[in-house]
Parts: structure tokens; sequence; C-alpha cells
């Protein structure tokens, strides 16, 4: 699986400067997403097309755009400087505002990203071109300083520029652009880490990033290797070539120092003081601490490896080299000196491999007497003369290959060419000392090669300690294990010389023909190992008791096994919704979990599989359409909350609960009161279930046949401040308090006589009133009246006058 960092931001806020830095430590591929679409201006404006046309833009069917080493290639034209120039970056946004240009330019990012391990930077990474990244930064920083930034930049490059009051507006102008187009604006994405730089050098956020790819879950031996990978693209033979094309920076023996390039360093720092968060170790820190600690120290160390014995070897050796110096002098004319210059031994090294043509094959002498002197014995050797002229012996026991019962006349004769060694340089001068053993041994080291691309572990015996460290031997391989990649606490290292040890080789130092290893990385690549075996034993539907690790705002780590861990998405905590993961779990708590999902080394998991979902339970047998009873648990402007089951509510809108409108819902229920309501709705996806009470019954107002100034019975079944709410055949209408008689007086339950005053069906509106009804009763009663008197006077009789006289 490859691993993708996506870092986003504005113009000026350092997004390309961090982005190779951090690449470059962590063993990534760096791809600028800006710079492409810079190339794509610069082509655009060299084909002086329509800038503004988006189907002039078809030349990208031939366009092809690529990196090397870190350089970007338009046609195979390398365009690195070309298109940060002032017209380019006032025309850029606008060329990748198009759809058509980003379609293109993207499916191109995420091809790159499927294929290695990249750290991307744009304006839309995080949010469009990888979405799914592992690692999202966004960078920011205050508009002064990205223009400063901006400014310097291109005086360093030679190119023109303006004000920094233009420049600051140019900016300005840039953001504004960025953040308003229509495609794929610049945003910043929801689970992204942002950074101000303002304040920042790039070291400091350089190390937090690094921080920050550990913490999200990039463990370090992925660190070591990528920094692997990074390495075996220079092979054994290109770090030879260059030892011998340089050999006044190569390595040399413990005798001398070394000083480590300065940007190295200051990036190895960048990443020794990022894993002191962490428990585990890296290659790339193994490294980085080896290289320092030995400038420190290698003056007072001796050649690795070397015993009593060979020191003595040695010292005769020196003997029978300068015993042939001084009989070379003494047979050498006066004028030798003259003839020909001592050669210079500044530009040769120990332990530097060379190449010369043998001179003469040396027998052995025994030691013999001579009158009063007495001439030692002298071993058999082979004298070597390099193409400048320096010379050298071969001696026995520093041939490779040798049988006991071969002589160098065997393997050996005058005018071969052979390659050799140097073992011995003194510094008084005269020949050297070569070595085929050392070769051998030199050729031998491309085996590890091998094991360490494939995360090998070996087995090294502790020879003594040094003061980088400790010297171990692996048959007959020298290693050098740093002191800060040693596992074993000080105060239990009491046995540790003489001890057997696992190490994991780190690096191959041809220079001093060693291996450079490492305990904490082996230690680490074991767990690992044991990481991925109980990974491969491990299936979905699996549970496990594990504890809680670290929590992040997108859910929890727990750790299921020693070293292995899965996601808890805050997603997977509960049935019902969480907003915050601490609301349930917190650092340390146990927690059962179930496995969902595994993919490779990550692992998914789940809580709310474990508990009873009682959603599921409650619908399993509902549908739409059926009528339940329910206890209101919460009234609230937007409707009524009831409790359905256990854990399962409904809600029964506003808009649902009756026909009228603007109904206020606790004149007719209240909490705790239960109800009947129909299903309307179930919506699995969201959990949610809607319910209406309205529907239980017809429309009243769809059948309510009345007018204004009709005489209407009602019944009053609520009373307000104003008014009391009345019934009409189901209908609600309202009965306001000056409307009833002043000697008339009205209960809930009363069934009264009014008068229509205002009917609207359409807005569910009606009031009556009960003054209007009297009065009507009134005029009746005064017109019967009037009516019956009028009748008893037109009944009296001439007759009936006379009697009354």
């Amino acid at each position: 699986m490859n691993w993708r960092i996506a870092i986003d931001g504005p113009a000026g806020a350092g997004k390309s400067t961090i982005s190779k830095r951090v690449a470059k430590i962590l063993g990534f591929e760096y791809i600028d997403t800006g710079a492409m679409y810079r190339a794509v201006t610069l082509k655009a404006l060299g084909l002086k097309i329509n800038l503004h046309n988006e189907d002039d833009y078809k030349f990208l069917e031939e366009t092809k755009i690529d990196f090397r080493n870190q350089r970007l290639f338009l046609d195979d034209k390398d365009v690195s400087e070309e298109i940060r120039s002032l017209e380019v970056s006032n025309n850029v946004s606008l060329v990748s505002s198009f759809g058509y240009v980003r379609e293109k330019l993207v499916q191109l990012q995420r091809k790159l990203a499927d294929k290695k391990n990249i750290i991307m930077d744009g304006r839309d990474i995080g949010t469009v071109v990888l979405p799914d990244a592992e690692l999202k930064i966004f960078l920011n920083a205050d508009i002064k300083e990205r223009a400063k930034r901006r400014l310097n930049e291109r005086k360093e490059k030679n190119q023109p520029v303006q004000s920094l009051a233009a420049t600051i507006e140019e900016i300005r102008e840039r953001d504004l652009k960025d953040s308003n187009r229509t495609i794929s604006p610049l945003q910043k994405a929801v689970d992204a880490f942002e950074i101000d730089t303002s304040k920042l050098n790039v070291d400091e956020v350089v190390e937090e990033i690094i921080k920050l790819v550990l913490k999200r879950g990039y463990k370090m031996e992925n660190l070591e290797k990528n920094k692997m990978i990074q390495n075996e693209e220079t092979t054994a033979e290109e770090m030879q070539a260059k030892e011998e094309q340089m050999p006044e920076t190569a390595d040399v023996l413990e005798v001398k120092a070394e000083e480590a390039p300065t940007t190295e360093a200051s990036e190895e720092k960048v990443l020794e003081e990022s894993v002191e968060a962490t428990e585990e170790m890296t290659t790339e820190e193994a490294v980085a601490t080896e290289e320092a600690t030995e400038t420190e120290a290698e003056s007072t160390e001796e050649v690795e490896g070397t015993t009593t014995e060979e020191v003595s070897d040695e010292e005769e050796d020196l003997e029978d080299v300068d015993e042939d110096q001084e009989s070379l002098e003494t047979e050498a004319p006066e004028d030798a000196e003259e003839e020909e210059a001592a050669p210079e031994k500044a530009k040769y090294r120990e332990l530097q491999v060379v190449e010369g043509t043998v001179v003469e094959v040396i027998e052995a002498r025994p030691e013999e007497v001579r009158g009063n002197k007495v001439i030692k014995a002298k071993k058999e050797r082979v004298l070597i003369q390099l193409d400048d002229g320096q010379e050298g012996y071969l001696f026995r026991r520093d041939t490779a290959d040798i049988h006991e019962d071969e002589d160098l006349f065997d393997l050996f004769l005058e005018g071969d060419r052979v390659q050799v060694v140097i073992k011995k340089i003194y510094p008084d001068g005269g020949k050297f000392i070569f070595s085929t053993v050392l070769l051998k041994m030199r050729n031998e080291l491309k085996q590890f090669d091998e094991v360490i691309k494939n995360h090998g572990i070996i087995t090294a015996k502790v020879v003594k300690e040094l003061s980088v460290g400790y010297l171990l031997k692996h048959n007959e391989f020298s290693c050098l294990l740093p002191s800060t990649q040693v596992a074993v606490p000080e105060d239990e290292r009491e046995d540790f010389i003489g001890s057997e040890i696992e190490v994991a080789p780190i690096r191959i130092d041809y220079g001093r023909i060693r291996l450079i290893v490492s305990q904490t990385v082996a230690n680490a690549i074991k767990k690992r190992q044991e990481k991925r075996d109980f990974l491969g034993t491990v299936e979905v539907g699996q549970v496990f008791d594990g504890v809680v690790k670290n929590i992040e705002s997108y859910g929890a780590f727990v750790e299921i096994a020693p070293g292995v861990e899965g996601l808890l998405h805050i997603s997977e905590l509960d049935h019902n919704r969480v907003y915050k993961v601490e609301k349930v779990l917190n650092v340390g708590d146990a927690v059962q979990v179930q496995v969902i999902k595994v993919d490779d080394e990550r692992v998914g998991l789940s809580r709310k599989a474990l508990l009873p979902n009682h959603w599921s339970d409650f619908v399993a047998d509902k549908e739409v359409g059926m009528i339940i009873e329910a206890e209101i648990i919460e009234i609230n402007n937007s409707g009524v909350v009831l409790q359905l089951a256990e854990e399962v509510t409904g809600f029964l809108p506003k808009s649902e609960f009756a026909y009228e409108r603007n109904t206020y819902i606790t004149d007719f229920v209240e909490v705790g009161e239960t109800i009947s309501a129909k299903i309307i709705e179930i919506d699995p996806h969201k959990k949610r279930i809607i319910l209406s009470r309205k529907q239980l019954t017809d429309n009243p107002w769809d059948n309510l046949n009345c007018k204004v100034n009709d005489t209407v019975e009602v019944t009053i079944f609520k009373e307000l401040k104003e008014g009391y709410k009345v019934s009409l055949a189901g209908a609600i209408g309202y009965l306001p308090k000056r409307s009833i008689p002043a000697q008339d007086t009205v209960s809930e339950g009363d069934v009264v006589k009014a008068k229509v005053r205002v009917f609207d069906p359409q807005k569910t509106r009606l009031v009556v009133s009960m003054r209007a009804e009297h009065e009507r009763q009134e005029r009746e009663a005064y017109g019967k009246f009037i009516k019956a008197q009028t009748q008893e006077k037109l009944s009296d009789t001439f007759g009936d006058l006379l009697k009354i006289t």
C-alpha cells in the first residue's frame, strides 16, 4: 500500500519548500501540482491561444509533462525556472479554473500517486485530487509574510520583481481567484491539519509534519523501508565509483575523522527530534546517529577487527618494506631523486580500491648470517605498482583464495593487472600494503543489499566497545552498532560484550568495509513481523477486548494485540449519532470491538456492531401507513418527539400534527401523554421515523360547508387568554371572549351557538361570535314581540272597544 500526503495552502505559504524537504527525509516522491498547471500556462502563452477559451486547451492531448530529479520537463524541455515568471503567475489561476485542464492533470496526478509513496502539494489536493490521502496538511501564513517570500524567491532566481505592496496585491488577487473559482476552489479539507508558517522556519514546519506522519499511523519501520528504497537507487558499484573519483571526501579508517554534509545533518536532526516522540527507532535515525557519532570519536579508535597478531604481522611487514626501501635507495643512482619525484600520497586513503600492475613476485627468504650481520627472513610478497608510480606489497596473508600448497608465483605473473585494496599507508612514506582479502570482503558486502532491501535480521557477536558504539562480528564481517541503536539499557550491559545479538543491517559502509547495524531497528522489524503474522490470522467478524490508545476527531485507535491497533471510526461507536468521541470513550478505556475490515495492515473496528440495535429491531415489522401509540417525551417549535421503543424515537412534525396552520401543539397535548400516530416515513440510512397525527382523520376543511353570517353550533374545548378554541365538525376555530355577551358564561365542553364571522378553508381559518348570535336572537325576539302586538291590535272589534269603555 502506498502512502499519500496532501499539502494544500495559498500562494507563498511555503508548500513547495516544505514538501520537497519532507519528501527527501521520508524518501517519498515529490509531485508539484502547481508547477504542472504553470507548465500548461507557459505553453498556452507560448502558443498565443485565447486563454479565456477552454476549447483552445486541446493541445494537452499531445502535451507531455514529466518530473525528473525534482525538475519539471514540458515536452522534454526543462522549464523549472520559466514557469515561475510573473506572466505565468498572473495567468495560472485562470488556466487552472477550466474543467478540461484540471481533468487532464488530475488524471495524471492520481496515476503518479498509485505507483509510489508521494507528497503532493497544490490548492485542492486534499479535497479533489487525493480526498482519501493518509495525511492532509493545510499550510497558511499572513499575506505580508507570503508576499515577502514570493519577492525573495524571484530575486534569488533573477526574475522580474515588483514592490512589496504590489506583490501583496498580487497575492491578494490570487487568493481571491483561487478561493472563488467554480471548479475545485482553494479550501481546507475538513480532516486537514492547519499549520501557520508565519513565524516558523522550514525546519520547524518539517518537524511538525514528520510528527503528524508518525502520529497518523506511518510506523517507524515504514520510515526505514522508504529510506532503504531510496538507498537502493545507488548501487554498490556507484558507491565504489564515487569513492574512487572523490577520494579526498571518502570514508577512511577509524583513525580518521569526517564531517557529514550540513544539509543532510540538518535533515537528520529534524528526523531525530521528531522520532523522540515515539518509542521505536528508525533506520534513518540510526544512520544519522552513526554518522554524527563517528565524526566525534573516530580519531581515538583503531582499525576494526585488527587483532594483536595482525598488528605484529604489519610491524614485520613494515620492517620488510623498510629494508626493501633501503636496498632500493642503495642500489639507485645518485640522481634518482632528480629523475623521479616521489608520488603524492594525499590522493590515496586506506581501504581505497585501486588497480595496478604486478612488477615482481618476490620469493620468501630464510634468515641467514653474512659475516657478523644477521639478515632477517623475509616473507614472499608481490610488488605492485599503481599507474602513477606508487608501489606497494601484497603479502601472502593478505591474499584471498590462496591454498596452503600454493605460492604467490602460482597466482601472479609479472605484468598482470590486479585490483587491490590499500590496507596500510605509513605516515613516513614508502610503499603501501595491499590486500585482496579486504577486496573480496568488500565485494561480498554487496550480498547485504538484499538483506537490507528485505528488512532482514542477522546475528552478530559483540567484540568490544568503541567511543561511538560497539564493534560486532558477523562471520568475517565487521559491524558498527552505534550507541543510540542499542536496545539494551545501559545499566543492563554488564554481559553485553561477548554476547550474540540480533541486529538489522541498515547501511553498507564500503569505505570502511563494514556494516552499520541497529538493534532497535531489528526489534522494530521483529515487532512488525509479529504484527503481520497476527494480522494474517485476523478475520472480519472477530471480537477483541481492546484498549483505547489514542483519540482523534474522527475516531479512536484501539490496541487489539501488542503493537496492533485498529481504527474505531466515530460512526462505529454507537447506533445513535456521536458528535464527540470523548463523550463515549477516553484514552485508557477498555472496549470490546468487532473487526469489520482488514486491508493490508489497516484494521477497521466497530463497537456498535456488538451493541443491541434497538432501531433495527423496532422497524423490522413496521411499515409506512401503520398506526402506533407512543408517549410524548418532548415538544418543541418543530414538532413532537415520541418514544417508540427503548432507545428508539420518532418525530411528528408540527405540520403533521393538525390540518390547521400555526397550531399550538401544547393546546392539544402535553409531555407524558400517549397519542396515536401514523408512520409516514422510515429512513434506514438516517435512522429516522416520521409520524403524522392529522392523517388519522380526513381533512375536515374539505367537507365543511358554511359561510359568513351562518349560525353554527361549536364545541368549546380549550380556554385561552383572549378567547376559546372551538371545534366545528372537526375543524378548529376561535371564539373571542369579547364576542361573548356579558350575561352569558361558557366553559370547556359547552356547545354554544355562534355566528360565523370569518371562514377561509384555504388558510384553515374560522372565527365565530356569540354576540352576533345574541343580537340576532334579540332581534328575532323583538320582531316576534312587535308582530304579536300588531296582531293583537288588529283583532279588536268595535263591540270590544265599547265593552272596554
